[in-house]
């Protein structure tokens, strides 16, 4: 008996999820055009769902629809649509609503016709009754900001008038650029304007009808641009003597309206963040070679100008040398090959840096050394190909300078270590100390197994 009910349970569970899915496929497109009477050239919101027979929204649909007006050919739609149409995605959930997206220029029932782009026997339409708007051919427009004759020392500025609502609006700025916009349901609007010219500034906004006749102007508004005074507060390099390639600190107070701030050592270029209001910050990191290397400064204002500020500070950099750890060299009368290593060679990846150097077709191996904080070396390991890798551990940063040395063995199988290579600079994190551990045991396993041999 309950094997008979867990089988009857299952295919009534079978069943509905069949029905189920049969119902989720699109069969129509519910159009809704909210409010559902408006005045001509007023806003409106434009809702499209998925819908299955059962009027059911479709929850698999994601096609291509297209969208236009029969009744008002010169109707405007949603500007996001490309060439009319518009593609559903999983965020709409099956359903796009279009908010303040649609005006009709025309009077009477008016309507909105939505086809699936690859399959027409499934459309939708909504209408609208659109009635006379008797306000168009008496709007008054006024702008609100900026102020007549103000002055600026920057290239923008953001301008705001009031009308009637939902009207088409252009603005008119030094009688050649046009910005056409539209006002809210409030009749007020405000849009950033760019790319001023120094000096004087002339702003007009128009009101448009249906027609795109112009109905009403506002009064000129004049703002002038004059250039910004561009000057340093303050210049902290912190510390101010660092060693061979390590990082420092450089922070910058200007003056307020400036666009980029960027700093100039050794010929590197660095554009500084700017933290908080007309202070400047960078991480930078010193040259290689040991000297002490002016600090000069690019400012830029909102117009573009550029101002060089030379010699502002300065960067003293130490040359890193290392203390050479006793090589392990065997006495031996045989000569020895030199094993000099070059070209060494760092990249630094998101989660390791590595670094190379030529490789010696007469040494067996090589031994990576570290800098220890009384600047001797520790053997860190011994690798078979001119490659050391570290892994980054991102939350936990820091630098090291590491060294190499060739390993070569003598015809009677003695083994001796080369000069050491210059001091690199690597970017380390906590999991070396894994490394250091297997590395060294690796090495101590290798110079164990070669003096045998010997």
């Amino acid at each position: 008996m309950n094997l008979y009910k867990k089988i009857v349970l299952l295919f009534i569970t079978y069943l509905f999820s069949i029905t189920w899915v049969m119902a989720a496929s699109v069969d129509n497109f519910k159009i809704t055009l909210s409010p559902n009477t408006a005045k001509v050239w007023e806003a409106l919101d434009l809702t499209i769902e998925a819908v299955d027979k059962n009027n059911v929204v479709a929850n698999d649909y994601n096609g291509m629809i297209l969208i236009f007006s029969e009744s008002d050919p010169e109707a405007q739609l949603p500007i996001i649509l490309e060439e009319n149409t518009y593609t559903f995605k999983s965020s709409d959930q099956w359903k796009v609503v279009f908010e303040n997206a649609v005006k009709f220029l025309k009077e009477w029932t008016q309507n909105i016709h939505v086809y699936d782009f690859n399959d027409d026997t499934i459309f939708g339409i909504g209408e609208v009754t659109i009635t006379k708007n008797d306000s168009i051919e008496n709007a008054n427009i006024e702008i609100i900001s900026p102020e007549n004759w103000l002055t600026i020392w920057v290239n923008k500025i953001k301008i705001s008038w009031t009308t009637e609502k939902n009207h088409q609006v252009k603005i008119i700025v030094n009688w050649k650029n046009e910005l056409n916009t539209t006002t809210n349901n409030e009749g007020i609007y405000e849009k950033e304007v760019t790319n001023l010219v120094e000096g004087e500034n002339i702003f007009l906004a128009k009101v448009l009808n249906a027609n795109w006749e112009i109905i009403w102007e506002s009064k000129e508004v004049k703002i002038i641009v004059e250039k910004a005074n561009l000057n340093l507060t303050n210049v902290k390099v912190t510390p101010s003597e660092v060693d061979s390639e390590w990082q420092f600190d450089i922070e910058v107070t200007t003056t307020p309206s400036l666009r980029d701030v960027s700093s100039v050592v050794n010929d590197v270029i660095t554009k500084l963040e700017e933290t908080k209001s007309w202070v400047y910050t960078a991480k930078l990191f010193a040259p290689k070679e040991e000297w002490i290397y002016k600090i000069d400064l690019i400012l830029k204002d909102e117009l573009g100008s550029e101002q060089k500020e030379l010699w502002v500070a300065s960067i003293k950099v130490n040359k890193i040398v290392l203390n050479a750890a006793e090589p392990v060299k065997l006495d031996s009368k045989e000569e020895k090959d030199d094993l000099k290593i070059t070209w060494l060679k760092l990249i630094e990846l998101k989660s390791k840096s590595i670094l190379t150097w030529d490789k010696l077709e007469k040494a067996k191996s090589y031994n990576v050394y570290k800098k220890l904080e009384d600047w001797n070396l520790e053997l860190i390991v011994n690798v078979a190909e001119p490659k050391f890798e570290i892994d980054i551990t991102w939350d936990e940063v820091k630098y090291e300078y590491f060294a190499v040395k060739a390993m070569a063995e003598t015809g009677s199988w003695e083994i001796y270590e080369w000069d050491l290579s210059e001091a690199t600079k690597i970017q380390t994190g906590p999991e070396l100390l894994i490394l250091l551990i297997v590395s060294i045991f690796a090495a101590w396993l290798y110079l164990v197994s070669k003096q045998k041999r010997a």
